[in-house]
């Protein structure tokens, strides 16, 4: 299937199953736009029969992915018995690195979607590929996105007081890009490992093992990391707290992807932001309040 789907080893991946796969659901909204973005390089990839026919019915590439085939024939390392065949959301967040991570191994860069995610233009226009890895950020300003020189003032220490640090907001796993480099496989080993053996956040803890630096006890996987535009890759944060305020910019403004990702009632931003960037109706965020 990535042979088939695949433009210069590259592919926009989906990962989903029969929650998010019905008329009203976020994956008929994800496939529609990333086709009428045009992007040809897209596949879902179901996890229940469910969806692979969804998917398909829409036009859109999809390869059907058997979770408990895969487990016993070796295909990852773990994933609970609770989250097989469940349909949450645990089943998905499991799935998506252990996928990643054997797409990098057969040589193919992979720009990997959570299907929250509107796409607007063919993201791959907009990539740079000068490191292992691209990624959206959950930053919402210049500094948050990008990192900024966080001072904490120690008083007990005199002269010394100031202590300068530097901050960073966590990357977005749900819109992300990585080239099958060894150091993008080891980075993806250690996230695996992690999420399987610690109760964590899989966004803190893929930032933590691209940010954190090698120390006693830990090697680092050396990876090679870009920020995407937090602009053109904009989070629901920067639009709904900031860029919708911003004048004649939001009008002007086409983002590549929006992601809603950090308010509960996702369904009625996102129909919202179809209104606003698909049909150019530029009030229809403009009764939502900041936040859910």
């Amino acid at each position: 299937m990535l042979r088939k789907v695949s433009i210069n080893n590259e592919v926009l991946v989906a990962v989903s199953n029969k929650n998010l796969a019905h008329e009203e659901g976020m994956l008929r909204f994800w496939i529609e736009n990333v086709l009428r973005a045009g992007v040809k390089n897209a596949v879902v990839v179901a996890l229940d029969n469910e969806t692979h026919a969804f998917a398909e019915g829409l036009g859109m590439n999809a390869l059907r992915m058997n979770l408990k085939a895969w487990r016993e024939g070796g295909g990852w390392s773990k994933v609970p018995e609770t989250q097989l065949g469940g349909g949450g959301r645990g089943e998905v967040g499991s799935t998506k690195f252990e996928l990643l991570r054997r797409c990098l191994r057969l040589g193919y860069s992979v720009l990997l979607s959570d299907v929250d995610v509107l796409v607007l233009q063919d993201p791959f226009r907009n990539l740079t590929r000068d490191s292992d890895v691209e990624s959206m950020t959950d930053g919402w300003t210049p500094n948050t996105a990008y990192g900024w020189n966080d001072v904490l003032e120690d008083n007990v220490m005199g002269w010394g007081r100031y202590a300068h640090s530097i901050r960073v907001f966590v990357l977005n796993v749900g819109f992300i890009y990585i080239r099958p480099t060894q150091a993008s496989m080891d980075l993806l080993d250690m996230v695996i490992h992690r999420l399987n053996t610690e109760d964590g956040w899989d966004q803190a803890i893929f930032s933590e093992c691209v940010f954190s630096p090698s120390r006693p006890g830990h090697k680092d996987p050396s990876v090679t990391r870009r920020v995407m535009d937090y602009e053109n890759f904009l989070n629901s944060k920067t639009l709904f707290k900031h860029l919708r305020y911003e004048g004649q910019k939001y009008l002007e403004h086409r983002p590549y992807v929006v992601h809603i990702n950090s308010h509960t009632d996702k369904m009625e931003r996102m129909l919202a932001s179809i209104q606003r960037y698909v049909n150019g109706n530029t009030t229809a965020l403009d009764h939502f309040p900041i936040g859910s």
